[in-house]
């Protein structure tokens, strides 16, 4: 049934992007945090609703960042109130040099498939994440 198989390729393909460190030391969750902190400083709040990582997921990826010297949490300037959360030096070379190894990862699964099966399957996995945006909403 193609909604199993669906499912199966689904599985394997999270499954192995999880389990491929984008950094030294750093589980996928954690490089994907310090992503969206690299543009800048953000709320935890602002990170579990861009990840869709639950509340308690997410105190515990940054309390883990924390302890190892890769983020560190201020008071906003503006509202004393609001928590932001920014990459420290050490943090973001550890970050970038670990994003500069997954783009050599990704630049042999284009090199393997080409590049023109590549831009065939962009619009196909944007519409995908679309999709599943409203599915969720929805629900």
């Amino acid at each position: 049934m193609l909604n199993e198989e669906l499912l199966s390729v689904w599985l394997q393909l999270t499954n192995v992007i999880d389990n491929h460190r984008l950094a030294d030391g750093m589980p996928f969750n954690e490089a994907l945090v310090c992503g969206l902190l690299a543009g800048g400083c953000q709320t935890a709040s602002d990170l579990c609703a861009e990840t869709r990582i639950l509340k308690s997921q997410m105190t515990a990826i940054l309390r883990s960042l924390e302890t190892k010297g890769i983020i560190a949490r201020q008071r906003a300037r503006q509202d004393k109130r609001r928590i932001e959360l920014r990459l420290l030096p050490e943090g973001y070379a550890r970050y970038a040099e670990g994003h500069r190894q997954a783009l050599a990862l990704v630049d042999r699964l284009i090199g393997r498939l080409g590049e023109e099966k590549i831009r065939t399957l962009l619009p196909l996995l944007r519409q995908t994440v679309e999709i599943f945006d409203q599915i969720q909403q929805e629900e």
